[in-house]
């Protein structure tokens, strides 16, 4: 826990330090319209991720769909690089656009296995279920209702 202050402390003279920096390289009219943008653009993806980007993640795990880790975190990824890009600096900014790149991770599970998983089991793949009708070449028509199997190959 101790470590996480001294961490926000260099955080907050690394952002410091970057601004000086970037207004020395470019000006302090640019370096302001800039830091106003990436607040803007860190309120605008707050607006618009709202309590949805939890229930995606839910979603994602009810379904039981093949994801990695890096990407079931995807909701809180992209409200931690909103809440960066509105803080004042530069640093934290390129740490935003780390989180914000679609990397992928290894599979968390594979999709039969996940206890939420709809996927058919491994010997039910051949199974297919319904009513059809067969029509021969002499007009016999054969009716046919449960299950037919599909021949193997």
């Amino acid at each position: 826990m101790r470590y996480i202050s001294w961490a926000l402390l260099i955080l907050a003279a690394m952002e410091v330090i970057s601004i000086i920096l970037v207004s020395n390289l470019i000006g302090g009219g640019w370096t302001l319209l800039l830091i106003i943008l990436s607040s803007a653009c860190g309120v605008f993806m707050l607006r618009n991720i709202g309590l949805s980007g939890l229930f995606l993640a839910v979603a994602t795990i009810r379904t039981g769909s093949n994801v990695s880790i890096y990407q079931l975190l995807w909701p809180l990824r992209y409200v931690l690089a909103a809440i960066m890009l509105i803080s004042p600096g530069f640093v934290s900014d390129i740490f935003a656009a780390l989180l914000l790149l679609p990397i992928k991770g290894k599979p968390l599970t594979s999709a039969s296995s996940h206890p939420f998983s709809r996927a058919p089991q491994s010997d039910q793949n051949d199974i297919i279920e319904g009513e059809f009708t067969v029509e021969n070449d002499n007009r016999q028509k054969h009716h046919s209702e449960g299950q037919q199997h599909l021949p193997p190959r």
